[in-house]
């Protein structure tokens, strides 16, 4: 682990370089992504950054990536163990966060830590924690730790005035955590003032730690999809994808999407207090509905939107078949290396971990072969430009195989639809009229018309 004192925060043109190659990476590993608030992020000043943690390790390269800042990570302990490891998450700006979990030995260890950490922050940089300890699937705010806190306190008590502590909550809304070339919302929250709460910590320093971590869990469910129903929470959950769509612009922003999520959310669980009865029809058609499209091997896209036009269909498959050798092209230089990481990843257990075991060899495996491929061209063919200028090739098939292949599945999707449409088919019959009675149900819960 690193030494007190070690200046883990600072310049490292080897960590630079990476970060650029990473940041790449991320940006062809997510569809979108949106960043909301990043102005409120403090310039000069001692951060501490707090996002939910729902997706393991990218929750912290989002951070990273959105944030415009090097911050320093703090992550479980148990991972720090191997020497040789530990120095390369010390190359990373990783810190181990001992847990309770751990032993309360090692406990003691995070004084260590800590005393790194109140470096970074004296010298005016960033450190980012995940103040709920462990990650979590549900899309809820989970008990704070009070270690964040703490050390928040330490550190403005001895900075005083004249380096200011401030807290940052920040949301990370997935549109799902294991697929890749999905969407992403990352929120930056209005900033806390850590100063504000020093002279009840002088007074009183448990009650100062816990206002403190009640102020912080409240910024951070504003910035959140936070369901705190536990017995709804599938209902909820399925809702944000079969009742907003119809309401929402379909060129809507992700934040503003969010935003519908969360009112949605506000009100059904009001109503979930005053009125039950309509909820639980409503989750009895909900359930029936989800357990209809797994049936079938469909979308609720695809009932929402009553399949495609046949000249759509008829376009979309013209297109495709235009475009198949070059989506045979992008299979051929880049399957390889794409289907070890999705394999490999069956393996991991944890499901939150597989987004982060695929980005992380994904990012190794590509490199490695893409040398590989150009150093053998340079040898073979000359000149050099050559070997270059089909690495570019390679790239380009790539990123148009994988969205080739997501048109395709989506095109199947609504022949599908089509084809059982145009049979009569019964069941598909029973989902579109489920899902007319979950948009009536849902509009007179909400009181918000759809036509």
């Amino acid at each position: 682990m690193a030494k007190s004192g070690t200046k883990i925060h600072r310049y490292n043109f080897f960590y630079t370089l990476l970060k650029r190659y990473q940041l790449l990476v991320f940006h062809l590993f997510y569809k979108r992504v949106e960043v909301v608030g990043k102005e409120n992020i403090p310039v000069g000043s001692p951060i501490i950054f707090t996002p939910n943690h729902q997706n393991a390790l990218m929750d912290a390269l989002i951070v990273l990536d959105t944030a415009g800042m090097n911050p320093v990570f703090m992550a479980r302990a148990d991972i720090f163990k191997k020497p040789a490891l530990r120095k390369v998450l010390n190359f990373l700006k990783m810190l181990p966060a001992y847990r309770r979990r751990d032993g309360n030995e090692e406990l003691n260890k995070n004084d260590e830590t800590f005393d790194i950490c109140h470096e970074i922050l004296k010298d005016c940089h960033s450190v980012c924690l995940m103040p709920e300890g462990s990650h979590g699937h549900h899309r809820r705010l989970r008990p704070l730790f009070k270690g964040t806190f703490r050390m928040a306190f330490r550190a403005q008590e001895e900075f005083g005035h004249q380096h200011p502590v401030k807290i940052v909550p920040v949301g990370l809304d997935f549109k799902h955590y294991q697929k890749i070339h999905q969407d992403l919302l990352v929120i930056y929250g209005q900033p806390i003032e850590v100063s504000e709460y020093m002279e009840m910590y002088k007074e009183n320093p448990p009650r100062a730690v816990n206002a403190l971590k009640d102020r912080l869990s409240d910024e951070m469910k504003s910035v959140i999809i936070h369901i705190e129903n536990g017995e709804s929470y599938s209902l909820f959950q399925d809702l944000r994808h079969i009742y907003n769509s119809p309401f929402r612009h379909p060129k809507s922003s992700l934040y503003q999407r969010f935003l519908a999520d969360q009112e949605m959310i506000r009100v059904l669980e009001q109503r979930l207090i005053s009125s039950p009865e309509p909820i639980r029809r409503l989750s009895n058609q909900v359930e029936e509905y989800m357990s209809g499209l797994q049936a079938l091997n469909l979308r609720n896209w695809v009932i929402e939107q009553n399949g495609f036009s046949l000249f759509r269909i008829l376009l979309q498959s013209f297109v495709l078949l235009l475009t198949f050798p070059v989506f045979v092209a992008g299979l051929i230089g880049n399957g390889l290396p794409y289907a070890i990481p999705m394999k490999m990843s069956e393996k991991v257990k944890d499901p939150q971990f597989k987004s982060s075991f695929r980005f992380a060899l994904a990012m190794f495996i590509f490199l490695i072969y893409y040398l590989l491929v150009v150093s053998v061209l340079a040898i073979v063919v000359k000149p050099v430009w050559i070997s270059l200028m089909v690495l570019g090739c390679m790239l380009i098939t790539g990123y148009i195989a994988l969205n080739y292949s997501f048109s395709f599945k989506k095109l199947v999707a609504a022949i599908r639809f089509r084809i059982l449409n145009g049979r009569g088919d019964k069941r598909l019959a029973r989902l579109k009229e489920l899902y007319k009675e979950i948009i009536r149900t849902m509009e007179e819960i909400t009181e918000f018309k759809t036509s």
